[in-house]
């Protein structure tokens, strides 16, 4: 007798996404002729399980529809497709915060701050090597499934841009880590911009000056709104997003934010290890030193500012900056908003 069939039940202790991008997956499957048994008999999903588009599925289902999809139907660019007319709802919630951010780079800061609530081992960080500037993605299931779904989710990326942002002119590149499936010219026709295959990376390029392009729907009332929604979801589901190495990581930030130390190289000390060794665990994680410590400072700003009884001055230097205007400028460089700008949506 061969295996048992595994359940859905039987995968909750997997690392897990949601259940849009499984779902969307699944749709797409099912409209090239793919029957529903059969993708149930690989991954041992029912359609009742896709009806709530907020839950939690394994991740690895996903590659096992892709499978299926690139057995049926090999050398032809099925993820572009699939990306050309799926909602933007495949990204779950975080995609309506990113909408309404100030401008490129808050909403990419967003993605990147909550990914983990798309999948929980997506790895993704915004590499400023100007004049470019790269958002780079990483997730395990990649081998899985040879790069389907990060085909879809670069591509669906690139075409929300496309319609939010304005970002026509912002993109001067795309990297894929794979082989492609389809022909070169199916690919840049599809994204407008040179795409690469088989580099170090899964990255979105733009222009460094891009990032400050505002985005066409900019509200930084509904921006905050949904962040703070997406902030309870996060806390609610507690999500272990990150290797115990990036834990690690995490818990010197923490120790060091405390005595107002945010450099990478206090950082090293803390961690026993050389800035070298540092940057490439970091690195091996998709993110880098810098954003890991932005993302510190930017929580702690958040909460201090929220204190009336501090100065912006006394937050600056709590954050360790030597000066509040370094500070000020982090801060909207953050979150498209100055810190009594920010002060002022509190009250």
């Amino acid at each position: 007798m061969g295996e048992p069939k595994r359940t859905f039940h039987d995968k909750l202790h997997q690392p897990q996404m949601l259940a849009s991008l499984v779902a969307s997956t699944i749709v797409y499957a099912i409209a090239r002729g793919i029957p529903m048994d059969q993708i149930t008999a690989v991954t041992g999903l029912t359609r009742t399980d896709l009806i709530d588009p907020d839950a939690r599925l394994p991740q690895n289902t996903v590659p096992a529809v892709w499978r299926l999809l690139g057995e049926a139907y090999p050398g032809e660019a099925l993820a572009l497709e699939m990306a050309s007319a799926a909602p933007f709802s495949y990204f779950g919630p975080v995609v309506h915060a990113a909408r309404y951010a100030q401008d490129l780079r808050s909403s990419l800061q967003t993605l990147i701050r909550y990914r983990s609530l798309m999948s929980d081992e997506l790895h993704m960080a915004l590499v400023e090597t100007p004049p470019e500037a790269a958002l780079q993605m990483y997730h395990p299931m990649d081998a899985e499934d040879g790069g389907y779904a990060a085909e879809v989710g670069m591509a669906l990326g690139a075409r929300f841009g496309k319609e939010f942002i304005e970002m026509e002119n912002a993109l001067i590149r795309v990297d894929f880590s794979h082989q492609p499936f389809g022909s070169l010219q199916v690919y840049e026709d599809f994204f407008g911009t040179p795409v690469r295959f088989q580099q170090p990376y899964n990255a979105l390029v733009f222009r460094s000056e891009a990032l400050e392009q505002p985005t066409q729907q900019r509200d930084t009332h509904l921006f905050h709104y949904i962040q703070g929604h997406l902030d309870l979801v996060r806390e609610r589901l507690a999500i272990p997003s990150d290797s115990p190495e990036l834990a690690k990581v995490r818990e010197a930030i923490a120790y060091n934010a405390e005595r107002s130390e945010y450099s990478a190289e206090a950082l090293a000390q803390q961690m026993h290890l050389s800035l070298r060794a540092l940057q490439r665990l970091t690195q091996e994680h998709g993110i880098t030193i810098r954003q890991l410590l932005d993302e510190a400072r930017e929580a702690n700003a958040r909460q201090f500012l929220s204190d009336s009884r501090l100065s912006i001055e006394a937050v600056s230097f709590l954050l360790g900056y030597s000066e509040d205007r370094a500070f000020r400028r982090a801060f909207k460089r953050w979150t498209g908003q100055t810190p009594a700008q920010f002060r002022r949506t509190l009250h």
